[in-house]
């Protein structure tokens, strides 16, 4: 997820302030970002959201086909 700490710290948002607008706590995001707690596919784009990310992209670099692995991962990489 170093990915997800990339993209939030270049916009200057802090883990408390990514969680509080997803509604989750600051220690939910960096287990997020340290793969210590799995994503699902709709918390990857609730964040890629707040971060004005596209959330394939973000979390499925080019050629891992990381999402297939997420809980409900079947994806339009149209959407």
């Amino acid at each position: 997820m170093n990915r997800l700490r990339l993209a939030r710290e270049q916009r200057g948002i802090s883990q408390r302030d990514l969680g509080k607008a997803m509604g989750v706590s600051a220690a939910t995001i960096s287990r997020y970002e340290t793969g210590e707690r799995k994503l699902t596919v709709e918390a990857a784009r609730r964040i890629a959201s707040v971060l004005d990310e596209d959330w394939v992209n973000l979390f499925d670099p080019p050629g891992q086909n990381l999402i297939a692995r997420i809980p409900g991962g079947e994806i339009d990489r149209e959407s």
